[in-house]
């Protein structure tokens, strides 16, 4: 059976919204046409029905998915830009924060530099002189011993010997004839094995009394190893105190700058003269080098000094028996070097090689470039606290530079304005140049505290 529909049961779900079209209603109302009547049959509207579509589901809701957003283009706009421009508060105010937390003064100083090619030869004297350069000594020592096999003893009856300087304080020489005794302070007498005449005192250039010298070769007046006299003991004459010559007692001194040695007096043990002289050898380079390493701990920090300075003299003390023919040989040495103050040898060095040096303060960069050697052939094996003058050798180049107060400068620095550095500069006349950076950028003057100038150094453009 077919089934019929009324026109009634042929309805949209959900009722239509009536709409008006913009473009139609203007054109009717704004620009009437009259559209002429066409004669023909209009079609029969209700012989078919019109069903428009719903968006609706089974319970009448309306589906969330199908619809368009409408989102606002002003609104979106506005709070992008809010947000940017509290990102760049935040930026510029963090970077304000960290100027200022990391802000300082920054001051890089060009100081005058000279590198100079040095070969000369130099005297430096034990006592301070005007315009010339003075050292203390140093004097350290180490005692050692080494095992080496004896083959038998033998009785040994032997006078100690040596040599002595002799000097005399007043001008006139002296004629000392052969035996002439020198006695120590401790009372040991030794004699001159020939005569020797000794220079009287003499002036220098400046003026200054230098006392004469002459060596002579003594031997002890007696026998046995308590004649054995370490280097540097002092020696007079007695002979003219007790015959009534009191000044030429006075004048007249002597020192051994080396140790007075071979004294002996007993049975002495035999042994290889090879394997002696290797045990000794052996023995001196460890007390050397021990010696050596106690300078580098005892020198003061503002002395300067070179290790080809050093005079090391050796001193045979009286073996010992250890078993039935092992015997213990022992050594004492005596290191001596000098020592220079730092900016003193500096000042020194350039005054030597500058033209037109003012006695700025100074001080080398590279003493360890500079070589340093005695003049006389003996001098390192003597006893160089009883010398007066010290000659000796320079050859390298010395890196030279001009050295300022950092301290001082910063404290003129405190608080200036930034025009006024170059007039701070110009007070020091041993820089060149100078650069200075100030954070924040937008300050125009220095800190005003201490901790917050640095002053570095840059000696990358050293002049010829």
């Amino acid at each position: 059976m077919t089934q019929k529909w009324n026109l009634q049961d042929i309805r949209p779900a959900t009722p239509r919204a009536q709409r008006t079209p913009m473009n139609d209603t203007m054109s009717r109302t704004d620009n009437p046409v009259v559209r002429p009547h066409l004669n023909r049959p209009q079609p029969n509207m209700q012989s078919r029905p019109t069903v428009e579509p719903s968006f609706a589901d089974e319970d009448g809701d309306t589906d969330e998915s199908e619809r368009i957003p409408v989102i606002n283009g002003n609104k979106r706009n506005h709070r992008q830009l809010i947000i940017g421009l509290v990102i760049g508060a935040l930026v510029i105010g963090g970077g304000l924060t960290i100027s200022v937390m990391t802000g300082g003064a920054k001051v890089t100083i060009y100081p005058k530099v000279r590198e100079m090619n040095v070969n000369a030869e130099f005297t430096a004297y034990a006592e301070k002189k005007p315009g010339e350069l003075s050292y203390e000594i140093l004097t350290l020592d180490q005692t050692g011993e080494r095992q080496v096999k004896a083959s038998g003893q033998e009785t040994v009856t032997k006078q100690a010997t040596g040599e002595i300087e002799i000097s005399k304080s007043t001008p006139g020489a002296e004629r000392l004839i052969k035996n002439t005794r020198f006695q120590t302070e401790s009372g040991l007498v030794f004699r001159v094995q020939e005569s020797v005449v000794v220079p009287g005192a003499i002036k220098n250039a400046a003026g200054v009394s230098v006392p004469g010298t002459t060596r002579a070769q003594v031997f002890a007046d007696e026998a046995g190893d308590k004649y054995n006299v370490a280097q540097g003991s002092k020696f007079n004459v007695p002979g003219f105190k007790e015959g009534g010559y009191t000044d030429l007692y006075n004048a007249i001194s002597a020192v051994n700058t080396q140790a007075i040695a071979g004294g002996f007096s007993g049975p002495r043990f035999i042994i290889n003269e090879t394997e002696l002289a290797t045990a000794r050898q052996s023995l001196q380079l460890e007390l050397r080098n021990a010696l050596l390493a106690k300078v580098a701990a005892e020198r003061p920090a503002d002395f300067t000094t070179f290790e080809s300075a050093i005079a090391l003299t050796y001193t045979p003390l009286p073996p010992t028996q250890y078993g039935d023919d092992l015997v213990t040989i022992k050594e004492q040495a005596v290191l001596q070097i000098p020592l220079f103050k730092k900016n003193d040898f500096a000042s020194f060095i350039a005054k030597e090689t500058i033209t037109g040096y003012e006695a700025e303060p100074v001080r080398i960069d590279n003493l360890t470039n500079l070589t340093f050697s005695y003049t006389g052939a003996t001098t390192s094996q003597s006893n160089i606290a009883n010398i007066p003058a010290l000659s000796f050798k320079i050859s390298g180049v010395p890196k030279i530079v001009w050295t300022f107060d950092a301290e001082k400068m910063k404290s003129q620095l405190l608080g200036m304005e930034k025009t006024a550095f170059n007039g701070v500069l110009s007070q020091y006349t041993g820089i060149n140049r100078g650069e200075v950076e100030i954070k924040p950028f937008w300050k125009r003057s220095f800190p005003k505290s201490l901790s917050d100038i640095e002053i570095s150094e840059d000696l990358s453009t050293p002049q010829p």
